[in-house]
C-alpha cells in the first residue's frame, strides 16, 4: 500500500509520516511550498535562527536550515496567484496535484486538499484540525466543494474534540465516518531542557515568568480575558513578567489593551518562532497560558505539557472526556476570574507547579505519543481501502 499524506496542518502530517516511516510504512508527504510557513516541515525541524514571518517565508531563508528526507514531495500550488487573474496557472497547479494523487493507493487529505482529492478517483480520508468550524455556513464555491469533499471521503479524522458537536450537526456527513485522533507530540523533542541563559534575558531568578504562544485572535483565543486577568494578577505579584507571542488580527488590539491597563512594562511581545526555538520558550516559563474560548487545544498546549509545564486554558469537559476517557492535568479556565484564580494558585505554590508539570508530561506521553497516533492514522487509512 502506497500512502500519501497531502498537506501538513500544524506540522502534524510531517510528524505522523515520520513515525509511519519508522513503522516501515510506504508513505510520502506532499508539501505545498507556497503554503503558510507554519505548515512547512522546516518550521518543525529546521535550525532556523531569529524570527521569520510565517506569511512570507522566502526560499532563501530556508536554505541550509534542514535537509529534508527523500519521502517529502514539494510542489508549488501558486497560492499567491489569484484565480481570477490567472485561472490557467491555478488550474494547471490543481491538475498536477491530482495527477500526483493518482500514484497512490490511499490519501490522507489535510486542508484544503479534500477539495481536490474528490476528483482524483483515489480513496481518501479527510483530516480536519478545525476547518469544519468555518464550513458549516457560507455558500461560496470553495465552501461547497469543501463540504462535498468531506462527504465523499471514506472517513474524516479530526483532532479538536470541541468540533465533535459541529461535525455531528452536519446532515451531509455519515456519523460512522467521523473518528477522533489527537495530535502527535514527540516527547523526545518536546522535553524539559535547561535554558538558563535565555531565561535570564527575560526575568530575574526571583521573578515569575509567564508565556503565551497563542496567536492574537480574541474571538477564538480569548487573549483579552488573559491580558485583563494578568493585569489583576500583577497587582498581587508585581515580581512577574509575561512573554506573549504577538501576531494575527488582534495584535494591535492586545497591545493597546495592555497599554490601557498600564502593564506594558511587564510584558515582552515577541514574533512567532520556529519550533526548535519555541521549545526553549516553553522551558524558560513557569506557567503557560494558551487559549480560552473554543474549548480544546491545538499543538501548543500538548507541546508545553510535554515539556513538563503547567498549562492554563479552557476545555469543554464533556468533549475531552469523550475523546480521552478522562480529564487532563490542566487548570481549566474560561472566565477572567478563573484565569486569575488559577494563576494565583500556581504562583503561590512552586511544588504544585512542578507536580502539575510532571503529571502533564506523563499524560501527553500516554495520550499523544507518536506511535499511538500513527497507529490510529494507519488503521483508518487501511479501512478506507477495504
Amino acid at each position: 500500500m502506497r500512502l500519501l499524506i497531502l498537506g501538513n496542518l500544524a506540522n502534524d502530517g510531517y510528524v505522523v509520516a515520520k513515525e509511519l516511516r519508522k513503522m516501515n510504512v510506504d508513505v510520502d508527504l506532499g508539501i505545498n511550498r507556497s503554503d503558510f510557513g507554519m505548515a512547512l516541515p522546516e518550521w518543525e525541524d529546521g535550525d532556523i535562527s531569529g524570527s521569520i514571518d510565517p506569511y512570507n517565508i522566502g526560499k532563501d531563508q530556508l536554505q541550509n536550515v534542514w535537509t529534508p528526507p527523500g519521502w517529502i514531495r514539494y510542489f508549488d500550488f501558486q497560492n499567491k496567484v489569484p484565480w481570477k487573474r490567472s485561472p490557467q496557472k491555478r488550474l494547471g497547479a490543481a491538475m498536477r496535484v491530482i495527477k500526483m494523487m493518482k500514484e497512490y493507493d490511499v490519501i490522507e487529505s489535510h486542508v484544503p486538499w479534500s477539495i481536490y482529492s474528490q476528483f482524483s478517483g483515489v480513496p481518501y480520508v479527510a483530516y480536519d484540525a478545525g476547518w469544519i468550524r468555518y464550513l458549516s455556513s457560507g455558500n461560496s464555491m470553495r465552501n461547497r466543494l469543501a463540504r462535498r469533499g468531506y462527504a465523499k471521503a471514506r472517513s474524516i479524522m479530526f483532532t479538536n474534540p470541541d468540533t465533535w458537536e459541529i461535525l455531528e450537526r452536519q446532515a451531509y456527513l455519515r456519523q460512522d465516518k467521523i473518528q477522533f485522533v489527537p495530535f502527535s507530540i514527540d516527547p523526545e523533542k518536546y522535553r524539559p531542557i535547561g535554558c538558563e541563559d535565555l531565561r535570564s534575558k527575560y526575568a530575574k531568578d526571583s521573578e515569575l515568568l509567564l508565556f503565551s504562544p497563542s496567536r492574537q485572535i480574541w474571538r477564538e483565543k480569548g487573549n483579552d480575558k488573559m491580558i485583563r486577568a494578568y493585569a489583576r494578577f500583577l497587582k498581587l505579584h508585581p515580581n512577574s513578567k509575561f512573554i506573549i507571542v504577538s501576531w494575527s488580527v488582534d495584535e494591535e488590539a492586545s497591545l493597546d489593551l495592555a497599554k490601557s491597563l498600564g502593564i506594558s512594562e511587564n510584558i515582552v511581545w515577541m514574533k512567532p518562532v520556529p519550533k526548535n526555538q519555541l521549545i526553549k520558550f516553553y522551558n524558560i516559563a513557569d506557567i503557560i497560558l494558551d487559549q480560552f474560548v473554543v474549548g480544546s487545544w491545538g499543538t501548543s498546549t500538548p507541546e508545553a505539557m510535554s515539556c513538563a509545564k503547567p498549562v492554563l486554558m479552557f476545555y469543554k469537559k464533556e468533549h475531552i472526556v469523550r475523546a480521552f476517557g478522562e480529564e487532563p492535568p490542566i487548570l481549566n479556565s474560561f472566565t477572567e476570574d478563573e484565569i486569575l484564580a488559577n494563576l494565583l494558585k500556581l504562583a503561590g505554590d512552586p511544588d504544585f507547579r512542578r507536580d502539575l508539570g510532571r503529571k502533564s508530561r506523563e499524560w501527553i506521553i500516554k495520550t499523544h505519543s507518536p506511535r499511538l497516533v500513527a497507529t490510529k492514522h494507519m488503521q483508518i487509512l487501511q479501512d478506507a481501502i477495504r
